[in-house]
């Protein structure tokens, strides 16, 4: 299990970049490099190196420097995991909202995947669906938490 977490406040670059995590807070042993995860502090990206099944959990409170939506969404292998899309709105500038998911990932035997958390740069709102262009995010207080399952 690992636990990875950024106190900091973050702007990300742009409405499509990852979140760093500057610390890994809590790591097992088999959580070390080499044996199933692949993860150095203040990076984005996290391999899980082994196959079974993970619970991967995200929590994170969000703003940004305008009023607009914010979405922030789990990538494997650099594609949005279904289910993760976690969408806010931003009624004024610099105000804070929590947002969170759980997800499991099976990940084959021989196989492995890079993870990351994303900022996502459109997303469909509204009683009829339309695109909307997502405002650049500012986060802070995110934790990220994988833990092998089976």
């Amino acid at each position: 299990m690992i636990q990875s977490v950024n106190e900091n406040i973050e702007i990300l670059a742009s409405n499509s970049s990852t979140i760093s995590f500057l610390n890994d807070d809590v790591r097992t042993r088999r959580a070390n490099c080499c044996i199933w995860l692949q993860h150095s502090d203040g990076s984005p990206l996290y391999k899980i190196l082994e196959g079974g099944l993970y619970e991967i959990t995200f929590n994170a409170n969000v703003t940004s420097a305008t009023a607009g939506v914010v979405a922030l969404g789990l990538l494997i292998d650099g594609v949005l995991a279904q289910g993760t899309t976690v969408i806010e709105t931003i009624a004024t500038a610099g105000d804070y909202s929590n947002v969170a998911f759980t997800k499991k990932i099976k990940v084959c035997c021989k196989g492995n995947v890079n993870i990351s958390i994303a900022s996502i740069p459109s997303v469909l709102t509204g009683v009829t669906p339309t695109p909307t262009d997502t405002e650049i995010p500012i986060i802070q207080n995110a934790n990220l938490t994988i833990t092998r399952k089976a």
